[in-house]
């Protein structure tokens, strides 16, 4: 895979988790490693889909509001 396509890929994974994570700045950085930022909290991993289970399991016991402004369950 080209470097072009590879940052099209990235940025496409990006987009996905930012908008399944209402809240979170998503983003990778030049180490190759997976990174979410929210408030005071940091997730960082060498795998999208690992970032992804993370979230969802700091999500469910959010302190913050979800997206509709419900405060999760």
């Amino acid at each position: 895979m080209g470097t072009q396509q590879a940052a099209r890929h990235d940025a496409d994974r990006i987009g996905e988790l930012s908008a399944e994570f209402a809240g979170w700045r998503i983003g990778r950085g030049g180490s190759g490693l997976w990174w979410a930022v929210r408030g005071n909290e940091l997730v960082r991993t060498p795998d999208v889909e690992e970032l992804r289970v993370r979230l969802h399991e700091m999500t469910a016991g959010s302190r913050y509001p979800t997206e509709s402004g419900k405060w999760p369950d």
